[in-house]
């Protein structure tokens, strides 16, 4: 497998234990007894934090990362794959009795209803997808992954957004791994975030500034699925934390969207460090 993909789904994988338990103090508590890492998600754990949605119990990576690798495996197989020819895909696998069993996230909720609409020939008005998690970046990591410009993967951002800040991120990112080419990755950053969008400027000059990763989330970031919360705590983690280890370890305790932010986490990760040979 890519080594980019490998990585990425290995970070989302290993976090997927802690998803979406919004309960960091009780996470840290957790890790003290037990490894958080690579652990099946379990319904008294989960019970027992002051907030968390139990949801991937049976499964190996969250909604996202089942994505990412539907779109890997699919343009592996068909580099000529169009857009469409995903959305054929992803409502196969989301509709009522599709190959997918577990949890569906509202955008493939959203995608199947309009989907159903056309099917079924209803007279119904279709909804607009317009989501703001981390799954927009799912199509940038893929054709990164396999060399192709981010411009190939905006058709298939727009299944789920066509909002232009993506562009604008994938902007950024495209820089960050070009500067991993010739810089340290905490000089990488630096320069990088200087392209952010602009009312992002803030959030990302105190991911590099604040060291305290809790006192940074609660002032300037969030631990839940936004892409507004996630990237700035990926920018964070990967400036504060000195191997593959210690980040994939620092996001399973921030709990929230752990699995989610891992994606792109494992993707900058594989350009930077050694995946650990035991983890594989």
């Amino acid at each position: 497998m890519n080594k980019m993909i490998e990585s990425a789904l290995l970070s989302n994988h290993a976090t997927l234990g802690v998803h979406w338990i919004y309960d960091h103090e009780y996470i840290k508590k957790l890790s003290d007894t037990r490894s958080i890492l690579f652990m099946k998600q379990d319904k008294s754990i989960f019970d027992k934090a002051k907030t968390s949605f139990f949801v991937y119990e049976n499964n190996q990576y969250s909604v996202q990362g089942e994505i990412l690798k539907w779109l890997y495996e699919a343009l592996e197989d068909n580099p000529l794959l169009s857009a469409k020819d995903f959305d054929d895909i992803l409502y196969k696998q989301f509709k009522p009795g599709g190959y997918n069993q577990g949890y569906v996230e509202k955008y493939g909720k959203l995608q199947v209803f309009n989907r159903l609409i056309d099917e079924l020939n209803l007279s119904m008005d279709k909804q607009v997808i317009n989501d703001q998690q981390m799954v927009a970046f799912v199509p940038y990591i893929v054709f990164k992954a396999l060399g192709r410009d981010f411009s190939d993967a905006m058709d298939f951002v727009k299944i789920y957004s066509d909002d232009p800040i993506y562009e604008e991120f994938f902007k950024m990112f495209d820089l960050l791994f070009d500067y991993l080419k010739v810089f340290t990755l905490q000089e990488a950053l630096e320069k990088a975030i200087t392209e952010c969008p602009n009312h992002f400027e803030l959030a990302f000059k105190k991911a590099l500034e604040v060291k305290d990763t809790d006192e940074f989330i609660e002032k300037y970031a969030g631990r839940a699925c936004p892409y507004k919360h996630a990237l700035p705590v990926i920018v964070h983690l990967l400036y504060h934390y000195s191997s593959y280890e210690d980040v994939t370890m620092a996001n399973a305790l921030i709990g929230g969207a752990s699995a989610d932010r891992g994606l792109l986490l494992g993707a900058i990760l594989s350009e930077v460090y050694r995946i650990p040979e035991k983890w594989l």
